[in-house]
């Protein structure tokens, strides 16, 4: 009764309306971005009127991806120098653990849904067609290149790079004497160099400051500096972002709308791809509403669904930028504020989840390639089934960082399998929708990551001393009239100085 008291007290809806207020701004936000979109559609803008509505989504954009990679370096530095090294070894393996079988497990979900909707049946395929003019990479040189990007040779360089083997087509042409004739003959031949990418080495960077943090530990009060340079710093760039936060809703809207304005042939390419996109978008809600719940439930036996509308922010986040890593400080709030996961394991967990963790991407890759396969009538058998799980699982862990990797993961499936990969440039006309959904997957798998690390691994975290306890603990984030009080505490029952 007392309750219901509560809801019908105008306080209480306040206090709801001021909790969620970001969320149903960013939501407006969405709404009115799409609306912007198919408004403006019909009408012949010029590109610099484009590029004016897209300045505030790309501000946006840039300021957030300016803080990322900071946030990255100082949170994993902090929060593994917080640990000892057997409790860093146990959370590394809880964590890879997982991610690999959430990789493999949404790859069966997206091959069943392929199989029994058949998307590429009755698909018309001179819609949409694109040119993929990148050389498809081999399978042992992707992996060849993610070790060398775990093990970069410049941490500095590796902020802006990472090492990607290159293609280079040589031709040479012999001239043969074959029974006292001269015949001209061309060899062509595919030369392998070693050669960068412009995107951020996250992985290699990850591997560093673990590395750091480790070491940070081992020195003992040697180390405590160091330690309480980069937490201050990783609470000081939260801070920061904390406030750019807030320019979500106008960035969703001015992304989301310049990207239905850009999308060429909206309602042929619904018609061509329709199937194929309600074949992905099928999938994914199935995975993460069914069957992510499930072994959410089963292992930390309380709501999933309550702890899926907590990550409903950075969620729409990952949704406007097609980035689960800009999500990545929303992330880490959503998670340390809102459902209490230790800071020591959210943020190495998380920068470590967001660079090999591919639900969404899994789940499409293979649901592309049976796509595919069904366009150009292959039948595909129970082994080229089982392959294209296996490859996908594999891949998803070291898919090059280009753009549309997604695509051409696919375009490396079908090349192992050898099925023709003619139609694979459809796949690109309803790319910037696609995109979307699947980081949207990715991203609350990261987190789903963390939350089963911290339930599986917190009982063998080391205890805080006062000093480290104030600042790790969550709740003081932001109340910092709370950190006062506890700093007092402490003052008073020893002649220690909290800094």
């Amino acid at each position: 009764m007392a309750r219901g008291k509560d809801i019908c007290n105008k306080s209480w809806w306040l206090t709801v309306l001021k909790t969620n207020l970001l969320v149903l701004l960013t939501l407006t936000g969405a709404i009115i971005g799409f609306a912007l979109g198919i408004g403006l559609r019909s009408h012949d803008l010029s590109q610099d009127a484009v590029i004016w509505i897209g300045i505030p989504g790309e501000m946006y954009m840039r300021s957030l991806k300016m803080m990322i990679l900071p946030l990255i370096i100082c949170s994993v530095i902090a929060g593994t120098a917080s640990l000892d090294p057997k409790s860093n070894g146990k959370i590394s393996i809880v964590a890879l653990v997982y991610i690999l079988a959430t990789n493999c497990l949404p790859c069966l979900v997206g091959m069943a849904m392929a199989l029994i909707i058949r998307p590429g049946e009755g698909v018309d395929v001179s819609n949409g067609q694109r040119v993929v003019d990148q050389p498809v990479m081999e399978t042992s040189d992707i992996f060849a290149d993610l070790f060398r990007n775990v093990f970069p040779d410049n941490i500095v360089a590796a902020s802006f790079q990472q090492s990607q083997t290159k293609y280079e087509i040589q031709e040479e042409f012999i001239r043969l004497n074959v029974s006292g004739n001269v015949v001209n003959n061309t060899v062509i031949e595919k030369l392998k160099k070693i050669g960068v990418a412009y995107s951020t080495n996250v992985l290699g960077i990850v591997v560093c400051c673990l590395l750091f943090g480790i070491a940070t530990t081992s020195v003992g009060e040697l180390g405590r500096p160091f330690f309480l340079f980069f937490h201050s710093a990783s609470e000081i760039i939260l801070k920061i972002l904390r406030w750019m936060v807030w320019a979500t809703p106008v960035g969703v809207a001015s992304l989301i709308a310049v990207a239905l304005i850009k999308s060429g042939g909206l309602v042929d390419t619904f018609k061509s791809m329709g199937m194929f996109t309600l074949t992905i978008a099928s999938a994914i809600a199935v995975y993460q509403l069914l069957i992510v719940p499930l072994y959410y439930f089963i292992i930390m036996r309380t709501n999933p669904y309550k702890f899926l509308i907590s990550m409903s922010r950075p969620w729409m986040v990952s949704f406007a930028t097609a980035s689960s890593a800009v999500a990545i400080p929303e992330t880490l709030n959503c998670l340390e504020q809102d459902n209490h996961v230790d800071k020591r394991i959210s943020r190495f967990v998380v920068p470590l989840a967001s660079t090999i963790n591919r639900d969404g991407s899994a789940l499409y890759i293979t649901a592309a390639c049976i796509f595919v396969a069904q366009l150009t009538g292959v039948d595909l058998d129970g082994g080229k089934i089982v392959l294209i799980w296996v490859l996908t699982t594999v891949i998803s862990l070291a898919v090059p960082s280009v753009p549309s990797a997604g695509v051409m993961a696919v375009l490396i499936n079908l090349t192992a399998l050898g099925i023709p990969g003619d139609n694979i440039g459809l796949l690109f006309a309803m790319e910037w929708l696609l995109d979307r959904i699947r980081t949207g997957s990715n991203m609350l798998s990261h987190a789903c990551c963390a939350m089963v690390v911290f339930k599986l691994c917190k009982s063998s975290l080391p205890p805080l001393d006062e000093e480290m306890e104030i600042m790790i603990r969550p709740d003081n984030v932001e109340k910092p009239e709370l950190c006062h009080l506890n700093n007092l505490e402490v003052n008073e029952n020893s002649e220690k100085t909290v800094l």
